[in-house]
C-alpha cells in the first residue's frame, strides 16, 4: 500500500494500486477518438515525460502532486502546459 499527502486537502492518503500502463493508454485511446482533441509528437511526449520524471511533484510515476493529473496523459495533450507555468518545464525547442 502507497501513501501520500491528497494534493487538494493535504491529508494523507493511502492508494492501495497504482494506476497500470495499460489504464493510461487506454485513457489515451479514448481520447484519441475525440477529433477535436490533439497530441504532440512523439519527440515532445518523451521530452515532457522527462522533464516530470525529474520533478520534486511526480509521485508513484503517474500523478503530478501540483495538478492531480496523470502525466502521461496531460504530456500528450497539444494544449497542456506543465502546472508549474512560471518555470515553463515543457517548452520544447525542435
Amino acid at each position: 500500500m502507497l501513501e501520500s499527502k491528497c494534493k487538494s486537502c493535504t491529508q494523507n492518503v493511502k492508494v492501495k494500486e497504482q494506476i497500470s500502463q495499460e489504464q493510461i493508454d487506454e485513457a489515451i485511446e479514448k481520447l484519441a477518438r475525440n477529433k477535436s482533441v490533439q497530441f504532440v509528437s512523439s519527440e515532445v511526449y518523451e521530452f515532457r515525460l522527462l522533464q516530470c520524471k525529474n520533478c520534486e511533484y511526480l509521485e508513484f510515476g503517474t500523478t503530478c502532486m501540483k495538478c492531480g493529473c496523470i502525466v502521461q496523459i496531460r504530456a500528450k495533450l497539444k494544449d497542456a502546459q506543465c502546472p508549474i507555468s512560471k518555470q515553463n518545464r515543457w517548452k520544447y525547442n525542435s
